[in-house]
This record gives C-alpha cells, structure tokens and sequence, in this order.
C-alpha cells in the first residue's frame, strides 16, 4: 500500500496509508541496525540525554531494532 508520514496525536510523527489494507497483507519491513538489549539500554540513555527521538523495536530477548538513524518510514508507525 502506498503509505505517507504525517504528524500525529500519538506520538509526534505517523505512518497512513493512502490505500485501503486487508487483514493480513504485509504494509512495511521494520528496517534498522540489529543490538543487543544492553546496547539498546545505553542507546536509549544518549539519545534521551541528547534530545534525539528514539525508535527501538524488540524482536525478542537477544535483539532490538535501532531504526532511530538508520530505518525507515516503519518507524513511524504508532500503536495505542
């Protein structure tokens, strides 16, 4: 489907389709640098000292996407 970002009430930025979506089709591929969880701790640390959005994705208990600089749109995407 053909997405766009946009501000949102959520969380800052959002994702919205252009097109309508059915259940189960893909939308996007999360993208961003694979960590380990303790990395992403002190991750979160620097860019909340800095001022920089975070955008953390976990996977499972080994691994956490980092898409604050390297992802894409996905990580926009917000969930209440």
């Amino acid at each position: 489907p053909k997405l766009v970002v946009h501000k949102s009430g959520v969380h800052g930025m959002g994702v919205y389709t252009l097109s309508n979506i059915k259940r189960g089709d893909m939308v996007i591929e999360y993208q961003g640098e694979i960590i380990r969880p303790i990395v992403a701790d002190k991750r979160e640390k620097e860019y909340e000292k800095k001022g920089i959005p975070c955008y953390l994705w976990k996977l499972d208990e080994k691994r956490i996407v980092d898409a604050t600089f390297c992802g894409n749109m996905a990580r926009f995407i917000n969930h209440n």
